[in-house]
């Protein structure tokens, strides 16, 4: 399986190749002017202005292209990011469709047997698989269930309890579902992290909240462990602010209130003993 080239990768070296070239020829018109021993006519001149010229030129365009190029890496990482997630949970709600079958009929055997209460329990076994991720398809985005679904799997292999409580569609969100995704997924996953590292809760919780006015849609993500101090609030969503040390690098927060600034939305943060809440809110 062949490597994918990083485009920011290469458009790094490619500037450090036309820096290189600048250098090179600044070198040897430098060398032309300091050695009695070394002349460089007119002709020869012009040549190096024009290399010069043409190496300053593609160091330029290289780095006025790198943003947007980077900007589209993010998006489709993101995009991949969502598929990945559709994906598992299209494969659970289909192996649940497959299952239902069977479920049906050993309900029906035990009815037939009249054996009510063994009915009963596996009836409700079998809901509170249903209601994992049936909790999870309210919202006109698949993209965004997905995400959802994806995020409380990975609570509930670490033992962490996540509370949804979804009372928007999310109809006519104006930014993409996957950029939307990027933003729930990065806040979670701190959360998650606080989580983990926070070695004094017994019960550790995440809550996420989607709701709606008549002019905003809005979220709130909060967890019950370590509070943020108020200090550092100000500077969290800052580039390459991290709290997590080795860790992290300081991006996800950031990236959360670029997307969010980029549709007129809002992104703050509240922390104190208690709880550490995020919340966001766009026009619609």
């Amino acid at each position: 399986m062949k490597k994918q080239i990083e485009s920011r990768k290469t458009i790094w070296f490619l500037t450090a190749l036309n820096l290189m070239q600048i250098a090179l020829v600044l070198g040897i018109a430098l060398l032309g002017f300091l050695r009695e021993d070394i002349t460089l006519d007119r002709v020869e001149y012009i040549y190096l202005l024009i290399i010069g010229g043409v190496s300053v030129t593609g160091s330029i365009l290289t780095i006025f292209v790198a943003a947007p190029i980077s900007k589209l890496d993010r998006k489709l990482e993101m995009l991949g990011d969502s598929l990945t997630d559709i994906n598992d949970l299209n494969h659970e709600l289909r192996a649940q469709r497959h299952d239902f079958l069977n479920h049906l009929q050993v309900v029906y055997s035990l009815i037939e047997l009249e054996d009510y209460q063994s009915a009963h329990n596996y009836i409700e076994t079998v809901y509170k698989d249903i209601q994992k991720v049936s909790r999870v398809l309210k919202t006109a985005h698949p993209a965004v269930n997905a995400i959802l679904q994806a995020k409380a799997d990975m609570c509930e292999k670490r033992g962490i309890t996540m509370t949804l409580n979804i009372s928007t569609s999310l109809s006519d969100l104006k930014i993409p579902s996957w950029e939307f995704c990027r933003v729930l997924g990065n806040i979670i996953d701190n959360a998650i992290y606080a989580l983990e590292k926070d070695s004094v809760k017994t019960e550790r919780q995440i809550t996420v909240m989607l709701g709606e006015d008549l002019h905003h849609y809005f979220f709130e993500i909060s967890n019950n462990g370590p509070a943020i101090p108020p200090t550092l609030w100000k500077n969290i969503f800052e580039p390459g602010f991290t709290t997590k040390k080795q860790d992290g690098q300081g991006m996800g927060l950031a990236i959360c209130h670029e997307i969010m600034e980029d549709y007129n939305g809002s992104l703050s943060v509240f922390s104190n003993e208690e709880r550490t809440a995020f919340s966001g809110s766009v026009p619609r």
